[in-house]
């Protein structure tokens, strides 16, 4: 792309947060700005990060290593012994190490949904397969889902691992199959997926949707999975968004794309997130390797930015010229089943240092370790949900943007939903006190800042209503010198759903962190659904 197309292309991000192009159905309308009275049921908690999960404050890294010998072949049996671990060319001590391997078949427990992944399997390794129908011509795309369906045709009716398959274009983030063991599951939803021709004209406005389409996307599976603590391996099979040269642009924007690619990175490293690209279009180019960053302390961003730099800087790999897109999808796959991981605290932690540098070297020199190359000491700090203007954030109306427009299920706060069953339309979404982010700072006054909606659908997606509220929830002490007590929230909603009301979407964001909670409700059956944002076509229809 002419460094004059990269420019207009992210002229409009002066923030990545505004409601970008990914996103591209109608924004919900945010959450009014005035605080409303907690209800009597608000309970209090502190925040609990999930396992493994490094949080910027605190002082243990925690990283996940596949390790490799040199006919690349995935090698578990290693000790801790084998390892070394260096931050910033300082050799660290590695405090804690855990060994992950594949199950046998007999052990894997069956996996339908996000909820019952978060049951049942809290812990287990899984894979995010997206089909990238935004930036991959459409000759490419068919030649992924006969990839995919080649890989998938060679593996047991019951696969190793969960898995989540996902399609993006222009308008839509498709959940095609959310978490299954099941094979036959994948291939129907695949086969029930009509795959969308991107290649439009090649205009400024397409160029701004590639970028922001795919970068959006990032973000979202972040967010969506943060609730759960075992590995993740995305695996996007298709082109992503072309590179961009930041001296080539203006420095708010580039200053703008900067702030947004530290965030990003931090959440992918936070949800425990490994990137894998793999190109089906068969380029004769190769991809850059882990060691060409050198080990200098460099941001890995700091020259031209890419979609495969950001795999490698997470850990993953960007695979190109080769046709076995097949073979590529088992071997992402296998990366995330396989793997160990090590934890250590820095032995010096400069937060005046931007970007802290990792490197895994191995005893044995012909292995190769392959984890993320390191973290942002300062990650842009989530902006408050709105201004003393009551304006909401761009961030906000990102984030629920993005959570309102797909029917992904995000579990970085898990909620109950009841519906009253004398009043259909009179739902209460709750959430344990475990799940609450308090602000502590007046210790007998605890707060919450929360913005929730809820929306209804019909069976083609069009939305029939949104309700949206911002809460500033308190938690007092009883009595002078007594600390808040210890509740639960109980958000209520009265919401119309009535025919033709086909699907209720719940959304519930902590500002103060920045995670969501999102679900859906199905007053049909979802087989019949021809909405969109489902990527599926009706199954009583053929085509």
């Amino acid at each position: 792309m002419a460094a004059s197309k990269r420019c207009f292309c992210l002229a409009a991000l002066t923030f990545i947060f505004p409601f970008l192009a990914a996103a591209q159905q109608k924004a919900p309308a945010a959450p009014v700005a005035q605080p409303q009275s907690a209800p009597d049921s608000l309970q209090s908690s502190s925040d609990h990060p999930g396992t493994y999960t490094y949080q910027v404050n605190a002082r243990m890294v925690v990283l996940d290593v596949v390790v490799t010998d040199s006919r690349g072949h995935i090698v578990d049996n290693l000790a801790a012994k084998d390892f070394q671990v260096y931050q910033d060319k300082a050799l660290q001590t590695i405090h804690s190490f855990d060994v992950h391997r594949t199950l046998a078949q007999s052990a894997v427990i069956p996996i339908h949904s996000t909820a019952e992944l978060d049951k049942l399997e809290p812990d287990a390794p899984v894979s995010i397969l997206v089909l990238d129908e935004l930036n991959t011509k459409f000759v490419d795309e068919a030649f992924t889902r006969y990839s995919l369906k080649k890989y998938l045709d060679a593996q047991s009716e019951t696969l190793e691992q969960p898995t989540m398959l996902v399609a993006v274009n222009f308008e839509h983030f498709m959940v095609l199959r959310d978490y299954t063991t099941s094979k036959s599951e994948i291939l129907a939803a695949l086969d029930h997926h009509l795959a969308e021709n991107p290649w439009k004209a090649d205009t400024n406005a397409f160029q701004t949707d590639q970028f922001n389409g795919s970068f959006a996307s990032l973000l979202r599976v972040a967010q969506a999975t943060a609730g759960h603590p075992g590995h993740k391996n995305l695996i996007w099979v298709g082109t992503g968004f072309p590179s961009i040269d930041p001296t080539a642009l203006m420095s708010s924007v580039a200053e703008a794309l900067k702030a947004a690619i530290e965030t990003c990175t931090n959440m992918l490293r936070d949800s425990r997130i490994t990137l894998f690209t793999i190109d089906p279009a068969g380029l004769a180019v190769s991809a850059p390797t882990q060691d060409d960053f050198g080990f200098d302390n460099q941001d890995p961003f700091g020259g031209q930015f890419d979609f495969n730099t950001m795999a490698i800087a997470t850990g993953g790999k960007a695979f190109f010229g080769r046709n076995d897109v097949d073979k590529l999808i088992g071997t992402s796959i296998d990366a995330g089943a396989n793997f160990y991981t090590l934890a250590y605290v820095p032995s010096d932690n400069d937060d005046a240092t931007a970007f802290h540098h990792i490197r895994v070297v191995m005893n044995d020199p012909s292995l190769t370790a392959s984890t993320r190359e390191g973290y942002y000491a300062h990650a842009p700090p989530i902006p408050p949900a709105a201004n003393e203007a009551g304006k909401s954030s761009d961030r906000l109306i990102f984030d629920l943007a993005t959570a309102s427009n797909s029917m992904l299920v995000y579990d970085a706060v898990p909620f109950t939903i009841a519906r009253d069953p004398v009043h259909p339309d009179s739902f209460d979404m709750q959430v344990k006190p475990s799940d609450i982010p308090w602000d502590d700072t007046d210790p007998q006054t605890l707060t919450a800042d929360i913005a929730w909606v809820v929306e209804t659908f019909d069976k083609k997606g069009k939305m029939l209503n949104h309700q949206a509220k911002m809460v500033e929830a308190q938690s007092k002490a009883q009595s002078a010198g007594s600390p808040p007590p210890i509740r639960g929230l109980t958000l209520h909603v009265d919401i119309p759903t009535a025919p033709p009301v086909a699907r209720v979407r719940f959304i519930i964001r902590m500002n103060r962190t920045g995670k969501i909670g999102a679900q859906n409700i199905f007053l049909v059956d979802p087989a019949t659904l021809s909405d969109p944002t489902s990527g599926q076509a009706p199954q009583h229809k053929k085509y």
